[in-house]
């Protein structure tokens, strides 16, 4: 069975943030952190979701993949393994994990572009009434 590999998320960000043309400024501003603590991202192991969902916004590259292609069919896990679900299959477990979250993302996006609408129909009424 394959160990699973170690990902240095700051390493992929920074590859990432090499490639896109942006400023250290401009990606901390999207990403809602200064530009002085930028490299913290680059140089950190683990990353909080809610930061990695907005670095791969702003990079336009979805972070998670680069865990949810991991075979978890071949996964080498430590001691004894008592299963989660009833079927104990863990790559179960992980797809359903990845698919809620891509549901939530889908989710989000829906409620943005509901928003939006909402905010340019009213703004149509303002410039109707003028």
């Amino acid at each position: 069975m394959k160990p699973i590999p170690d990902i240095h998320i700051g390493e992929e960000i920074k590859s990432r943030f090499d490639k896109s043309g942006l400023t250290q400024k401009e990606f901390g501003s999207r990403i809602g952190m200064p530009q002085q603590n930028v490299s913290r991202v680059f140089n950190g192991e683990s990353i909080d979701t809610k930061r990695l969902v907005a670095v791969s916004r702003a990079l336009n590259f979805n972070f998670f993949e680069l865990y949810a292609s991991i075979d978890y069919h071949e996964v080498h896990t430590e001691g004894d393994y008592s299963p989660a679900s009833d079927s104990g299959d863990i790559s179960v477990i992980v797809g359903d994990a990845v698919l809620a979250e891509r549901v939530r993302l889908l989710q989000q996006l829906m409620e943005e572009k509901d928003e939006r609408i909402t905010e340019l129909k009213e703004r149509i009424e303002e410039l109707k009434a003028k």
